[in-house]
C-alpha cells in the first residue's frame, strides 16, 4: 500500500497544482507582450519652444531610437494657451520644413520651424508642433498599430 493521504500531503499537492498553473500563465503572458513591445521610441527636445519678436523662426531635434526606420510626420496647429491641448486648428501662419521624413534607428533631424504670417505678433501667439511617428512595416502584421505622438508647446510674443 501506498502512503496515508494527509492534510500535508494534499496541500503540497494542491501547491504544486497552482505553481504549474502559474507558469503557463506567465509564458503565456509573455508570448503574447512582444506585439506590444515593437514600438520604437522617438525622442524630440526642446520640450516647449519660445520665439520672442523679432525672430520668425526656431527649430526642433527629432531623434528615432529602437531597431526600426522611423517614418515621421510632422505638423503646426493653431492652438490657444487656456485650451485643453487636443484642442487645435489647421493653420498655414507657421511652416515646417520637413514635412515627412524617415529616420534610422540612431539618426538625429532637425526641423525647422518659420512663421510666415505677414501681421506682427500682438502679446502672444500659440501653435503645438506635432510630431508623428507612423506605423512601419515591422506593425504590418499586427492586430494593434502604435503610433507615436509628440505635441510641442510653440509660442512667439512681441
Amino acid at each position: 500500500m501506498g502512503k496515508p493521504v494527509t492534510k500535508s500531503s494534499s496541500i503540497k499537492r494542491i501547491s504544486k497544482a497552482t505553481l504549474t498553473l502559474a507558469a503557463c500563465l506567465s509564458l503565456i503572458t509573455v508570448a503574447t507582450v512582444p506585439t506590444a513591445a515593437t514600438a520604437d521610441s522617438l525622442t524630440v527636445s526642446p520640450t516647449r519652444l519660445a520665439v520672442p519678436n523679432p525672430n520668425k523662426q526656431t527649430s526642433l531635434t527629432v531623434k528615432a531610437g529602437g531597431k526600426y526606420l522611423s517614418v515621421l510626420q510632422v505638423r503646426v496647429m493653431k492652438w490657444n494657451e487656456r485650451d485643453d491641448p487636443a484642442k487645435m486648428k489647421p493653420t498655414r501662419d507657421v511652416v515646417i520644413s520637413p514635412p515627412v521624413a524617415k529616420l534610422r534607428p540612431g539618426q538625429e533631424l532637425t526641423v525647422r520651424i518659420v512663421r510666415v504670417k505677414k501681421r506682427a505678433v500682438r502679446k502672444r501667439e500659440c501653435y503645438r508642433v506635432l510630431v508623428d511617428r507612423l506605423p512601419g512595416r515591422e506593425q504590418s502584421k499586427k492586430a494593434v498599430k502604435l503610433q507615436v505622438r509628440h505635441s510641442v508647446p510653440l509660442c512667439f510674443t512681441s
